[in-house]
Protein backbone atom coordinates (compact mmCIF):
# COMPACT_ATOMS: atom_id res chain seq x y z
CA UNK A 1 0.00 0.00 0.00
CA UNK A 2 1.46 3.38 -1.06
CA UNK A 3 2.65 5.77 1.83
CA UNK A 4 0.49 8.75 2.16
CA UNK A 5 1.85 11.67 1.41
CA UNK A 6 2.23 14.42 4.49
CA UNK A 7 0.80 17.43 4.06
CA UNK A 8 0.87 19.09 7.34
CA UNK A 9 3.23 18.97 10.38
CA UNK A 10 3.50 18.29 14.40
CA UNK A 11 2.33 21.59 15.18
CA UNK A 12 -0.34 22.45 12.26
CA UNK A 13 -3.17 21.97 14.32
CA UNK A 14 -3.09 24.71 16.35
CA UNK A 15 -3.42 27.27 12.86
CA UNK A 16 -4.70 24.66 10.48
CA UNK A 17 -8.46 25.98 10.54
CA UNK A 18 -10.37 29.23 10.69
CA UNK A 19 -11.07 28.20 14.82
CA UNK A 20 -7.25 27.40 16.01
CA UNK A 21 -6.23 30.14 14.14
CA UNK A 22 -8.41 32.54 16.14
CA UNK A 23 -7.77 30.70 19.41
CA UNK A 24 -3.97 31.07 18.32
CA UNK A 25 -4.60 34.55 17.49
CA UNK A 26 -6.07 35.40 20.70
CA UNK A 27 -3.40 33.79 22.77
CA UNK A 28 -0.50 35.13 21.93
CA UNK A 29 -2.17 39.02 21.15
CA UNK A 30 -1.57 39.22 17.52
CA UNK A 31 -2.69 42.52 16.32
CA UNK A 32 -6.12 43.14 14.18
CA UNK A 33 -4.10 44.72 11.22
CA UNK A 34 -1.38 41.67 11.02
CA UNK A 35 -2.68 38.54 8.81
CA UNK A 36 -1.93 35.56 9.32
CA UNK A 37 -1.63 32.33 7.15
CA UNK A 38 -0.79 28.64 7.53
CA UNK A 39 1.74 27.25 5.03
CA UNK A 40 2.90 23.54 4.87
CA UNK A 41 7.08 24.16 4.13
CA UNK A 42 6.19 22.66 0.71
CA UNK A 43 4.61 25.59 0.19
CA UNK A 44 6.31 28.55 2.00
CA UNK A 45 6.89 30.83 -0.52
CA UNK A 46 6.01 34.50 -0.65
CA UNK A 47 3.61 36.02 -2.87
CA UNK A 48 3.74 39.97 -1.85
CA UNK A 49 7.22 41.60 -1.35
CA UNK A 50 6.09 42.61 1.47
CA UNK A 51 4.99 39.24 2.51
CA UNK A 52 6.94 37.34 5.27
CA UNK A 53 7.24 33.85 5.91
CA UNK A 54 8.38 32.72 9.63
CA UNK A 55 7.86 29.28 11.59
CA UNK A 56 5.62 28.52 13.76
CA UNK A 57 7.82 27.46 16.23
CA UNK A 58 9.15 30.61 16.22
CA UNK A 59 6.10 31.64 17.91
CA UNK A 60 5.39 29.44 20.02
CA UNK A 61 8.49 28.50 21.44
CA UNK A 62 10.69 31.15 19.98
CA UNK A 63 8.73 34.31 22.11
CA UNK A 64 8.07 36.01 18.86
CA UNK A 65 5.36 38.29 19.03
CA UNK A 66 3.81 40.94 16.34
CA UNK A 67 5.24 43.39 15.49
CA UNK A 68 8.54 41.79 16.19
CA UNK A 69 10.63 42.93 18.83
CA UNK A 70 13.62 45.01 16.87
CA UNK A 71 16.07 43.11 18.16
CA UNK A 72 15.60 39.86 16.31
CA UNK A 73 14.58 42.81 13.29
CA UNK A 74 17.95 43.84 13.48
CA UNK A 75 19.77 40.64 14.10
CA UNK A 76 18.16 39.51 10.84
CA UNK A 77 18.71 42.72 9.12
CA UNK A 78 22.20 43.23 10.39
CA UNK A 79 23.21 39.44 8.36
CA UNK A 80 20.84 39.76 5.47
CA UNK A 81 18.62 36.51 6.06
CA UNK A 82 15.40 35.80 6.31
CA UNK A 83 13.54 34.13 9.53
CA UNK A 84 13.35 30.63 6.96
CA UNK A 85 17.31 30.16 6.98
CA UNK A 86 17.69 30.64 10.85
CA UNK A 87 17.17 27.65 12.88
CA UNK A 88 14.86 27.44 15.93
CA UNK A 89 17.55 27.97 18.42
CA UNK A 90 18.36 31.70 17.23
CA UNK A 91 14.48 32.69 17.96
CA UNK A 92 15.36 31.47 21.62
CA UNK A 93 18.49 33.50 21.74
CA UNK A 94 17.58 36.40 20.44
CA UNK A 95 14.34 36.67 21.93
CA UNK A 96 15.62 35.59 25.02
CA UNK A 97 18.49 38.38 25.22
CA UNK A 98 15.13 40.62 24.27
CA UNK A 99 13.29 39.49 27.81
CA UNK A 100 16.99 40.23 29.73
CA UNK A 101 17.10 43.20 28.95
CA UNK A 102 13.46 44.28 29.80
CA UNK A 103 14.34 41.90 33.24
CA UNK A 104 17.81 43.30 34.22
CA UNK A 105 17.88 46.75 32.19
CA UNK A 106 20.41 46.31 29.98
CA UNK A 107 20.51 47.12 26.35
CA UNK A 108 21.75 44.28 25.06
CA UNK A 109 22.89 43.98 21.04
CA UNK A 110 23.51 42.10 18.07
CA UNK A 111 27.14 42.73 18.77
CA UNK A 112 26.90 41.41 22.34
CA UNK A 113 25.54 38.14 20.65
CA UNK A 114 27.92 37.92 18.40
CA UNK A 115 30.69 38.17 20.88
CA UNK A 116 29.17 35.20 22.97
CA UNK A 117 27.72 33.33 20.04
CA UNK A 118 29.26 32.57 16.69
CA UNK A 119 26.66 32.14 13.51
CA UNK A 120 27.14 29.27 11.74
CA UNK A 121 26.34 27.27 8.63
CA UNK A 122 26.92 24.22 6.38
CA UNK A 123 25.36 23.34 2.91
CA UNK A 124 21.80 21.38 4.23
CA UNK A 125 21.73 23.18 7.85
CA UNK A 126 19.97 26.23 8.49
CA UNK A 127 22.22 28.62 10.12
CA UNK A 128 22.75 28.15 14.09
CA UNK A 129 24.76 30.16 16.67
CA UNK A 130 26.75 28.42 18.86
CA UNK A 131 28.54 29.64 21.54
CA UNK A 132 32.20 30.94 21.86
CA UNK A 133 32.56 29.83 25.35
CA UNK A 134 29.68 27.00 26.54
CA UNK A 135 30.57 28.59 30.15
CA UNK A 136 29.68 32.28 29.40
CA UNK A 137 26.12 31.79 27.18
CA UNK A 138 23.01 34.42 27.38
CA UNK A 139 20.53 32.00 26.92
CA UNK A 140 19.99 28.36 27.95
CA UNK A 141 17.92 25.25 28.19
CA UNK A 142 18.08 25.42 24.23
CA UNK A 143 16.62 22.05 22.51
CA UNK A 144 19.21 19.73 21.61
CA UNK A 145 17.14 18.88 18.44
CA UNK A 146 14.22 20.41 16.93
CA UNK A 147 12.99 17.47 15.37
CA UNK A 148 9.28 17.35 13.28
CA UNK A 149 9.38 21.61 14.75
CA UNK A 150 10.45 22.92 11.13
CA UNK A 151 7.98 21.76 8.94
CA UNK A 152 4.94 24.47 9.69
CA UNK A 153 4.90 28.14 8.76
CA UNK A 154 2.87 31.04 8.82
CA UNK A 155 2.42 33.94 5.87
CA UNK A 156 2.06 36.92 8.03
CA UNK A 157 1.24 40.26 5.88
CA UNK A 158 0.43 43.70 7.41
CA UNK A 159 1.98 45.66 10.46
CA UNK A 160 3.96 43.09 11.58
CA UNK A 161 7.34 45.21 12.06
CA UNK A 162 7.94 48.40 13.92
CA UNK A 163 9.11 51.73 11.56
CA UNK A 164 12.64 51.53 11.15
CA UNK A 165 13.01 47.71 12.01
CA UNK A 166 12.03 45.58 8.93
CA UNK A 167 14.14 41.85 8.43
CA UNK A 168 14.52 40.47 4.72
CA UNK A 169 12.35 38.51 3.88
CA UNK A 170 13.95 36.71 0.75
CA UNK A 171 16.96 34.76 1.35
CA UNK A 172 20.38 35.98 1.98
CA UNK A 173 24.04 35.56 2.58
CA UNK A 174 25.67 36.67 5.14
CA UNK A 175 29.36 39.06 5.05
CA UNK A 176 31.70 37.09 6.46
CA UNK A 177 33.14 40.55 7.81
CA UNK A 178 30.14 41.10 9.84
CA UNK A 179 30.45 37.50 11.91
CA UNK A 180 33.48 38.56 13.45
CA UNK A 181 33.32 40.44 16.90
CA UNK A 182 33.56 44.12 17.29
CA UNK A 183 35.15 44.39 20.79
CA UNK A 184 34.19 48.45 20.18
CA UNK A 185 30.77 48.07 20.04
CA UNK A 186 30.40 45.28 22.98
CA UNK A 187 29.15 46.08 26.40
CA UNK A 188 31.29 43.62 28.37
CA UNK A 189 30.65 44.82 31.67
CA UNK A 190 26.93 44.16 30.88
CA UNK A 191 27.68 40.67 28.91
CA UNK A 192 29.45 39.71 33.22
CA UNK A 193 26.51 40.64 34.71
CA UNK A 194 24.51 38.49 32.51
CA UNK A 195 26.85 35.84 32.47
CA UNK A 196 26.51 35.65 36.58
CA UNK A 197 22.62 36.11 36.95
CA UNK A 198 20.36 33.18 37.93
CA UNK A 199 17.05 34.64 36.82
CA UNK A 200 14.85 32.51 35.25
CA UNK A 201 16.21 29.56 36.25
CA UNK A 202 15.01 26.20 35.33
CA UNK A 203 14.56 22.22 37.12
CA UNK A 204 17.41 21.03 35.60
CA UNK A 205 19.69 23.50 37.09
CA UNK A 206 20.00 25.68 33.87
CA UNK A 207 19.95 29.65 34.55
CA UNK A 208 18.16 32.15 31.92
CA UNK A 209 16.70 29.11 30.62
CA UNK A 210 14.91 29.60 27.72
CA UNK A 211 11.39 28.11 28.56
CA UNK A 212 11.07 30.44 31.46
CA UNK A 213 12.38 33.75 29.95
CA UNK A 214 10.01 33.29 26.91
CA UNK A 215 7.07 31.43 29.07
CA UNK A 216 6.16 28.41 27.06
CA UNK A 217 6.28 24.48 28.03
CA UNK A 218 9.11 22.78 26.48
CA UNK A 219 9.02 19.73 24.19
CA UNK A 220 11.97 18.69 24.79
CA UNK A 221 13.39 17.22 27.65
CA UNK A 222 17.07 17.17 26.55
CA UNK A 223 18.88 20.21 26.46
CA UNK A 224 22.47 21.74 25.09
CA UNK A 225 25.16 22.14 27.37
CA UNK A 226 25.80 25.29 29.52
CA UNK A 227 27.13 26.34 33.00
CA UNK A 228 24.32 25.34 35.64
CA UNK A 229 23.79 27.02 39.38
CA UNK A 230 25.80 25.83 41.59
CA UNK A 231 22.95 25.47 44.58
CA UNK A 232 19.83 24.90 42.70
CA UNK A 233 17.57 25.26 45.54
CA UNK A 234 18.62 28.60 46.90
CA UNK A 235 18.21 29.79 43.14
CA UNK A 236 14.96 28.43 42.84
CA UNK A 237 14.05 30.22 46.20
CA UNK A 238 14.91 33.33 45.31
CA UNK A 239 11.80 35.80 44.21
CA UNK A 240 14.43 37.69 41.73
CA UNK A 241 14.50 34.71 39.92
CA UNK A 242 11.17 33.64 39.13
CA UNK A 243 9.50 33.70 35.76
CA UNK A 244 6.03 34.51 35.09
CA UNK A 245 3.78 31.26 34.51
CA UNK A 246 3.90 29.87 31.11
CA UNK A 247 1.34 30.07 27.50
CA UNK A 248 -0.23 26.60 27.73
CA UNK A 249 -0.46 25.63 24.09
CA UNK A 250 -2.60 22.45 25.22
CA UNK A 251 -5.17 24.96 26.62
CA UNK A 252 -5.16 26.89 23.56
CA UNK A 253 -5.64 23.74 21.22
CA UNK A 254 -8.42 22.54 23.87
CA UNK A 255 -6.88 19.88 25.59
CA UNK A 256 -7.42 20.80 29.22
CA UNK A 257 -5.49 18.05 31.39
CA UNK A 258 -7.60 18.94 34.33
CA UNK A 259 -11.10 18.52 32.31
CA UNK A 260 -9.45 14.94 31.78
CA UNK A 261 -9.64 13.77 35.31
CA UNK A 262 -12.83 12.55 37.56
CA UNK A 263 -14.79 15.66 39.94
CA UNK A 264 -14.35 15.81 43.22
CA UNK A 265 -16.20 14.89 45.45
CA UNK A 266 -18.35 17.69 47.39
CA UNK A 267 -17.59 16.29 50.47
CA UNK A 268 -13.86 17.07 49.45
CA UNK A 269 -14.25 20.62 48.21
CA UNK A 270 -16.44 21.74 51.27
CA UNK A 271 -15.14 20.31 54.37
CA UNK A 272 -11.32 20.66 55.77
CA UNK A 273 -9.11 17.60 55.48
CA UNK A 274 -7.99 16.63 59.00
CA UNK A 275 -5.08 14.45 59.86
CA UNK A 276 -4.94 11.26 60.37
CA UNK A 277 -6.63 10.18 63.96
CA UNK A 278 -3.44 8.75 66.55
CA UNK A 279 -3.46 7.30 69.73
CA UNK A 280 -2.61 9.82 72.55
CA UNK A 281 0.24 9.46 74.84
CA UNK A 282 -0.35 8.64 78.68
CA UNK A 283 -2.74 5.38 77.56
CA UNK A 284 -2.38 1.85 79.35
CA UNK A 285 -0.03 -0.88 78.49
CA UNK A 286 -3.30 -3.16 77.25
CA UNK A 287 -4.64 -0.38 75.32
CA UNK A 288 -1.04 0.14 73.71
CA UNK A 289 -1.03 -3.19 73.10
CA UNK A 290 -4.24 -2.82 71.17
CA UNK A 291 -2.85 0.20 69.54
CA UNK A 292 -0.19 -2.02 67.30
CA UNK A 293 -3.12 -3.48 65.47
CA UNK A 294 -3.91 -1.18 62.41
CA UNK A 295 -7.74 -0.37 63.16
CA UNK A 296 -10.17 -0.83 60.35
CA UNK A 297 -12.00 2.23 59.18
CA UNK A 298 -15.40 0.10 58.89
CA UNK A 299 -14.88 -1.68 62.19
CA UNK A 300 -14.04 1.80 63.95
CA UNK A 301 -16.86 2.96 62.75
CA UNK A 302 -19.23 0.13 63.20
CA UNK A 303 -19.84 0.77 66.69
CA UNK A 304 -19.50 4.20 68.01
CA UNK A 305 -20.05 5.12 71.48
CA UNK A 306 -22.26 7.82 72.36
CA UNK A 307 -20.59 10.35 74.74
CA UNK A 308 -21.58 11.99 77.94
CA UNK A 309 -24.43 14.54 77.27
CA UNK A 310 -23.07 17.55 78.27
CA UNK A 311 -23.98 21.62 77.16
CA UNK A 312 -22.13 22.58 74.19
CA UNK A 313 -21.39 26.02 73.56
CA UNK A 314 -22.21 27.55 70.51
CA UNK A 315 -19.05 28.55 68.65
CA UNK A 316 -16.78 27.44 71.20
CA UNK A 317 -13.73 24.74 70.86
CA UNK A 318 -14.74 22.73 73.44
CA UNK A 319 -12.43 20.05 74.90
CA UNK A 320 -12.62 16.44 74.44
CA UNK A 321 -14.45 13.99 77.35
CA UNK A 322 -13.04 11.03 78.73
CA UNK A 323 -15.27 8.67 75.77
CA UNK A 324 -13.19 10.53 73.01
CA UNK A 325 -9.89 11.16 74.69
CA UNK A 326 -7.80 8.56 72.50
CA UNK A 327 -8.14 11.50 69.21
CA UNK A 328 -5.99 14.75 69.50
CA UNK A 329 -8.03 18.15 68.42
CA UNK A 330 -6.75 19.75 65.56
CA UNK A 331 -7.36 23.23 64.78
CA UNK A 332 -7.31 26.11 64.85
CA UNK A 333 -11.02 26.51 64.34
CA UNK A 334 -12.58 29.46 63.16
CA UNK A 335 -16.26 29.49 65.46
CA UNK A 336 -19.78 30.36 63.98
CA UNK A 337 -22.09 32.42 65.83
CA UNK A 338 -25.31 31.44 67.41
CA UNK A 339 -27.97 32.37 64.85
CA UNK A 340 -30.57 32.48 68.30
CA UNK A 341 -28.30 34.63 70.61
CA UNK A 342 -26.52 36.99 67.74
CA UNK A 343 -29.19 39.79 68.59
CA UNK A 344 -28.75 39.88 72.38
CA UNK A 345 -25.46 41.52 73.59
CA UNK A 346 -23.33 40.33 76.11
CA UNK A 347 -21.89 42.54 79.27
CA UNK A 348 -18.16 44.12 78.55
CA UNK A 349 -15.47 41.90 80.42
CA UNK A 350 -13.48 44.14 81.99
CA UNK A 351 -11.96 42.72 85.01
CA UNK A 352 -9.73 44.36 87.68
CA UNK A 353 -5.84 44.71 86.94
CA UNK A 354 -4.63 44.15 90.26
CA UNK A 355 -1.12 43.01 91.71
CA UNK A 356 -0.34 42.08 95.14
CA UNK A 357 -3.53 43.93 95.96
CA UNK A 358 -2.68 47.08 93.63
CA UNK A 359 -4.42 47.86 90.51
CA UNK A 360 -1.72 47.57 87.90
CA UNK A 361 0.25 51.29 86.83
CA UNK A 362 1.18 52.69 83.76
CA UNK A 363 4.96 52.04 84.46
CA UNK A 364 4.39 48.08 85.32
CA UNK A 365 6.77 46.01 83.83
CA UNK A 366 6.60 42.20 83.10
CA UNK A 367 11.01 42.27 82.10
CA UNK A 368 11.72 43.42 85.99
CA UNK A 369 13.30 40.88 87.97
CA UNK A 370 11.58 39.63 90.63
CA UNK A 371 8.76 39.48 92.00
CA UNK A 372 7.13 42.78 90.67
CA UNK A 373 7.84 41.47 87.45
CA UNK A 374 5.79 38.28 88.02
CA UNK A 375 3.34 40.15 89.88
CA UNK A 376 2.46 42.31 87.23
CA UNK A 377 2.51 39.13 84.54
CA UNK A 378 -0.37 37.34 87.09
CA UNK A 379 -2.66 40.69 87.08
CA UNK A 380 -2.37 41.12 83.40
CA UNK A 381 -3.06 37.13 82.77
CA UNK A 382 -5.88 37.91 84.54
CA UNK A 383 -7.69 38.94 81.44
CA UNK A 384 -7.59 35.23 79.91
CA UNK A 385 -10.66 34.06 82.39
CA UNK A 386 -13.27 34.15 80.42
CA UNK A 387 -16.06 32.97 82.69
CA UNK A 388 -17.22 30.66 79.69
CA UNK A 389 -13.64 29.55 78.98
CA UNK A 390 -13.85 28.80 82.55
CA UNK A 391 -16.58 26.86 82.84
CA UNK A 392 -15.55 24.49 80.08
CA UNK A 393 -11.87 24.28 82.15
CA UNK A 394 -13.26 23.51 84.66
CA UNK A 395 -15.49 20.87 83.60
CA UNK A 396 -12.20 19.47 82.46
CA UNK A 397 -10.02 16.53 83.60
CA UNK A 398 -6.30 17.23 84.51
CA UNK A 399 -5.39 14.67 81.65
CA UNK A 400 -7.57 16.75 79.62
CA UNK A 401 -6.17 20.09 80.92
CA UNK A 402 -2.73 18.40 79.73
CA UNK A 403 -3.46 17.43 76.83
CA UNK A 404 -4.90 20.85 75.41
CA UNK A 405 -1.42 22.57 77.31
CA UNK A 406 0.38 20.49 75.58
CA UNK A 407 -1.18 21.22 72.53
CA UNK A 408 -1.33 24.89 72.73
CA UNK A 409 2.63 25.06 73.47
CA UNK A 410 2.92 22.74 70.65
CA UNK A 411 0.93 25.18 68.00
CA UNK A 412 3.19 27.66 70.07
CA UNK A 413 6.33 26.22 68.93
CA UNK A 414 5.10 25.75 65.71
CA UNK A 415 4.19 29.04 65.00
CA UNK A 416 7.16 30.24 66.55
CA UNK A 417 8.87 27.96 63.61
CA UNK A 418 7.20 28.66 61.01
CA UNK A 419 8.07 32.46 62.25
CA UNK A 420 11.35 31.67 62.36
CA UNK A 421 11.12 30.66 58.68
CA UNK A 422 9.52 33.13 57.62
CA UNK A 423 11.82 35.57 58.85
CA UNK A 424 14.72 33.56 58.04
CA UNK A 425 13.08 33.54 54.28
CA UNK A 426 12.76 37.31 54.68
CA UNK A 427 16.10 38.19 55.41
CA UNK A 428 17.34 35.85 52.81
CA UNK A 429 15.10 37.69 50.31
CA UNK A 430 15.88 40.85 51.64
CA UNK A 431 20.04 40.16 51.63
CA UNK A 432 19.34 39.24 47.56
CA UNK A 433 17.40 42.47 47.30
CA UNK A 434 20.27 44.35 49.06
CA UNK A 435 23.11 42.16 46.31
CA UNK A 436 20.73 43.00 43.69
CA UNK A 437 20.44 46.62 44.38
CA UNK A 438 23.99 46.74 45.51
CA UNK A 439 25.02 45.20 42.28
CA UNK A 440 22.25 47.27 40.22
CA UNK A 441 23.67 50.38 41.82
CA UNK A 442 27.28 49.08 40.84
CA UNK A 443 26.68 48.17 37.47
CA UNK A 444 24.78 51.45 36.81
CA UNK A 445 27.78 53.50 38.35
CA UNK A 446 29.76 51.42 36.32
CA UNK A 447 27.77 52.30 33.17
CA UNK A 448 28.14 55.68 34.19
CA UNK A 449 31.76 55.85 33.91
CA UNK A 450 31.93 53.60 31.05
CA UNK A 451 29.27 56.17 29.89
CA UNK A 452 31.31 59.05 30.89
CA UNK A 453 34.87 57.21 29.11
CA UNK A 454 32.80 56.59 25.32
CA UNK A 455 32.27 60.15 25.79
CA UNK A 456 35.76 61.37 26.53
CA UNK A 457 36.45 58.87 23.93
CA UNK A 458 34.12 60.29 21.43
CA UNK A 459 35.21 63.70 22.53
CA UNK A 460 38.80 62.50 21.81
CA UNK A 461 38.11 61.23 18.73
CA UNK A 462 36.27 64.00 17.68
CA UNK A 463 38.85 66.10 18.45
CA UNK A 464 41.46 63.93 16.22
CA UNK A 465 39.03 64.27 13.60
CA UNK A 466 38.85 67.73 13.51
CA UNK A 467 43.10 67.84 13.53
CA UNK A 468 42.97 65.29 11.15
CA UNK A 469 40.39 67.44 8.84
CA UNK A 470 42.89 70.90 9.84
CA UNK A 471 45.54 68.82 8.60
CA UNK A 472 44.24 67.66 5.69
CA UNK A 473 43.41 70.94 4.56
CA UNK A 474 46.67 72.44 5.03
CA UNK A 475 48.08 69.17 3.03
CA UNK A 476 45.74 70.16 0.61
CA UNK A 477 47.08 73.42 0.28
CA UNK A 478 50.39 73.15 0.67
CA UNK A 479 49.65 70.11 -2.31
CA UNK A 480 47.84 72.96 -4.70
CA UNK A 481 50.83 75.46 -3.91
CA UNK A 482 53.48 73.04 -4.72
CA UNK A 483 51.56 72.15 -7.97
CA UNK A 484 51.23 75.85 -8.90
CA UNK A 485 54.88 76.15 -8.26
CA UNK A 486 55.60 73.14 -10.50
CA UNK A 487 53.31 75.08 -12.86
CA UNK A 488 55.34 78.48 -12.58
CA UNK A 489 58.30 76.18 -12.71
CA UNK A 490 57.61 74.35 -16.07
CA UNK A 491 56.28 77.68 -17.69
CA UNK A 492 59.52 79.56 -16.73
CA UNK A 493 61.52 76.44 -17.70
CA UNK A 494 59.37 76.28 -21.26
CA UNK A 495 59.91 80.36 -21.26
CA UNK A 496 63.80 79.91 -21.05
CA UNK A 497 63.93 77.01 -23.48
CA UNK A 498 62.01 79.36 -25.79
CA UNK A 499 64.36 82.10 -24.95
CA UNK A 500 67.48 79.89 -25.53
CA UNK A 501 66.78 78.54 -28.60
CA UNK A 502 65.47 82.28 -29.97
CA UNK A 503 69.00 83.23 -28.45
CA UNK A 504 70.56 80.09 -30.28
CA UNK A 505 68.45 81.32 -33.78
CA UNK A 506 70.05 84.88 -32.79
CA UNK A 507 73.42 83.92 -32.56
CA UNK A 508 73.31 81.16 -35.40
CA UNK A 509 72.24 84.03 -37.98
CA UNK A 510 74.72 86.74 -36.85
CA UNK A 511 76.97 84.16 -37.25
CA UNK A 512 75.93 83.70 -40.69
CA UNK A 513 75.50 87.26 -41.16
CA UNK A 514 79.17 88.12 -39.72
CA UNK A 515 80.53 84.65 -41.87
CA UNK A 516 78.73 86.17 -45.18
CA UNK A 517 80.15 90.03 -44.60
CA UNK A 518 83.64 88.49 -43.61
CA UNK A 519 84.07 86.35 -46.73
CA UNK A 520 82.73 89.56 -48.95
CA UNK A 521 85.58 91.12 -47.11
CA UNK A 522 88.22 88.78 -47.59
CA UNK A 523 86.83 88.64 -51.02
CA UNK A 524 87.27 92.32 -51.40
CA UNK A 525 90.89 92.35 -49.59
CA UNK A 526 91.98 89.37 -51.00
CA UNK A 527 93.57 91.06 -54.66
CA UNK A 528 95.33 93.45 -52.69
CA UNK A 529 96.90 91.28 -50.66
CA UNK A 530 97.91 88.97 -52.89
CA UNK A 531 98.94 92.03 -55.05
CA UNK A 532 101.33 92.85 -51.91
CA UNK A 533 102.30 89.28 -51.49
CA UNK A 534 103.50 89.53 -55.20
CA UNK A 535 105.38 92.78 -54.84
CA UNK A 536 107.55 91.54 -51.50
CA UNK A 537 108.06 88.69 -53.58
CA UNK A 538 109.69 90.56 -56.72
CA UNK A 539 111.45 92.99 -54.53
CA UNK A 540 113.42 90.04 -52.49
CA UNK A 541 114.08 88.66 -56.14
CA UNK A 542 115.30 91.46 -57.34
CA UNK A 543 117.33 91.72 -54.19
CA UNK A 544 118.77 88.23 -55.20
CA UNK A 545 119.34 89.24 -58.97
CA UNK A 546 123.05 88.98 -60.57
CA UNK A 547 124.80 88.72 -63.26
CA UNK A 548 124.35 84.88 -64.22
CA UNK A 549 120.46 84.98 -63.85
CA UNK A 550 118.36 85.15 -66.53
CA UNK A 551 116.51 88.61 -66.69
CA UNK A 552 113.33 89.08 -64.96
CA UNK A 553 110.44 90.75 -65.95
CA UNK A 554 109.25 93.83 -64.47
CA UNK A 555 108.00 94.34 -61.08
CA UNK A 556 105.24 96.59 -62.85
CA UNK A 557 103.01 93.21 -63.88
CA UNK A 558 100.82 92.36 -60.85
CA UNK A 559 98.50 89.40 -60.70
CA UNK A 560 95.68 91.97 -60.42
CA UNK A 561 96.69 95.05 -62.06
CA UNK A 562 93.45 96.60 -61.32
CA UNK A 563 93.46 95.96 -57.96
CA UNK A 564 95.26 97.72 -54.96
CA UNK A 565 98.75 96.81 -53.26
CA UNK A 566 97.46 95.68 -49.51
CA UNK A 567 94.64 96.76 -47.88
CA UNK A 568 94.01 100.16 -47.03
CA UNK A 569 93.81 100.44 -42.78
CA UNK A 570 90.68 102.06 -43.07
CA UNK A 571 88.42 99.09 -44.93
CA UNK A 572 89.78 96.95 -41.56
CA UNK A 573 87.07 96.62 -39.33
CA UNK A 574 89.20 95.79 -36.36
CA UNK A 575 92.86 95.36 -35.14
CA UNK A 576 94.18 92.28 -36.56
CA UNK A 577 94.85 89.91 -33.58
CA UNK A 578 98.29 89.51 -32.79
CA UNK A 579 100.61 85.95 -32.26
CA UNK A 580 100.27 86.71 -28.58
CA UNK A 581 96.32 87.28 -28.46
CA UNK A 582 94.22 84.05 -27.25
CA UNK A 583 91.26 82.81 -29.17
CA UNK A 584 88.20 82.79 -27.55
CA UNK A 585 85.00 80.30 -27.48
CA UNK A 586 83.70 79.32 -31.29
CA UNK A 587 79.97 79.95 -31.31
CA UNK A 588 79.35 77.63 -33.64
Amino acid sequence: MAKTKKTQGKLARYVNTPEAMEKFRRHYGVPDDVYLEYRFWENAITGEPEDLIIPVVAIIEGGVRFPIDPLLADFLDYFRISPTQISPNIFRIVSGVAELNRRLGFNLTVHDIIATYFLRTTQHEAFSLRPRDVNNTLVNGLPDTNKEMTDDFLLVRGNWYFPGHRCPTKDGKPEERKKQVQTHLTDHVALKAVYDSEVCVDEYANPRSAYKLLRYIPSARSFLQCRQVKNLAEALANPANKSPPAHDIRDMAGINLKKLLPPRPQAETSEPILPLKRKRKGVSKGEASQAAAPIEPDTASAAPKVPEARPVLPGVDTLPSTEDADVEMVGPFIPERDPISSGVLAPFWAPPLEAQGERVRADATVLRPGASGSSTASALSEVARLPVDMDVWRKSTNQEVINNLRRGLMMAVQGSLEIGDRFQRQTVDLENSLRVATRSVHLKSESERMRREVEAYKEQVRIATLKKDEADLKLEDTQDLLRNALEENSKAGERIQALEAEIAAREKAAFNRGSVEAQTTMTKQLPGIYNEAFQVGWKALYSWESDDMPPLPPQEVFPYPNAPIGVPEEELPEPQPTDDDVAGPSNS
